[in-house]
């Protein structure tokens, strides 16, 4: 009886054995997918997140794995244009997200017309998973990829968005109680990618330092901003680690903001199946904290 029971098992349990090659651009995306398939999948990223995605330049051993890949996952051109050729160049199953119908995407330069922007033309926010409402339009683009790849598994992986949502679900509830006392307390950014956040849980972003992190903010964005911290609007200033933190600290001088922390790509976030909840939990106490005091 106990050796019937196993070999039903065996049938029943998903064939993870022959699952697909997945390769994601950036940390966040790999979080996603490990919290999505609940750690079952094994997902491996291009570029680290102690580097920003915006400049960064493919290797060799990149351009290999790309090739090798079942499925690439990548959020798109305007967050990593170094994959636009490489993927021109190859067959490799490829879901670019800014792409996905169903997105309510924020366009770059609107929402804060108050602010210079040097000219600097940027079609759309890119940094999509950092919303929720946009992270389970993402899921099921990837639940579906995935299916399409493992169709033996297909209820196994509703099953598993089902769960993701639902705890999607209780997060975004419990997020909204947890920022709802500081939503009216100003602070700025250093470069403009948490909109989606900042969209679904009502926070009050003054500004940003620069819109490209990988350009300096101009003479009359940051006389602006200086404006700004010196008649005490804004309580904080949230600096990158993925970014030198020196412009932030010279301007905020004798303005009595603090600057704290906010990281989008979840350097300490660990690779697990409540990786993804994390991230978005860190960025809220990150707000919490220092809107809060």
């Amino acid at each position: 009886m106990r050796k019937l029971f196993f070999i039903v098992m065996l049938i029943a349990a998903p064939s993870w054995a022959a699952n697909p090659n997945i390769l994601v651009s950036i940390k966040p995306l790999q979080l996603i997918v490990t919290s999505l398939t609940e750690g079952e999948l094994a997902v491996d990223y291009l570029v680290s997140p102690n580097v920003s995605p915006h400049d960064y330049a493919l290797r060799p051993s990149d351009v290999r794995a790309i090739r090798e890949a079942d499925l690439l996952i990548w959020v798109g051109d305007e967050l990593e244009p170094f994959l636009s050729k490489p993927l021109s160049q190859t067959d490799t199953s490829q879901l670019a997200l800014l792409d996905l119908p169903g997105l309510d995407l924020i366009d770059g330069d609107k929402g804060h017309e108050h602010h210079d922007h040097e000219g600097h033309h940027h079609d759309v926010d890119p940094h999509i998973w950092l919303g929720p409402s946009e992270a389970r339009v993402i899921a099921a683009a990837i639940t579906e990829k995935l299916i399409s790849k493992m169709p033996e598994t297909s209820e196994h992986l509703q099953q598993q968005l089902t769960r993701f949502n639902q705890h999607l679900d209780k997060l975004e509830q419990s997020i909204s109680q947890q920022l709802a006392p500081v939503q009216q307390q100003g602070y700025f950014v250093f470069h403009d990618g948490y909109s989606y956040f900042e969209r679904q849980f009502a926070l009050n972003r003054l500004g940003e330092f620069t819109i490209n992190p990988q350009r300096r903010p101009g003479a009359k964005s940051l006389l602006n901003i200086r404006q700004q911290l010196e008649q005490g609007k804004a309580k904080c200033i949230f600096a990158e680690p993925q970014f030198d933190g020196a412009l932030l600290e010279s301007i905020s001088q004798h303005s009595g903001a603090k600057i704290s922390m906010l990281d989008p790509l979840g350097i300490s976030v660990n690779n697990n199946k409540d990786g993804y909840f994390e991230l978005l939990q860190q960025l809220a106490d990150a707000y919490s904290d220092c809107l809060s005091h």
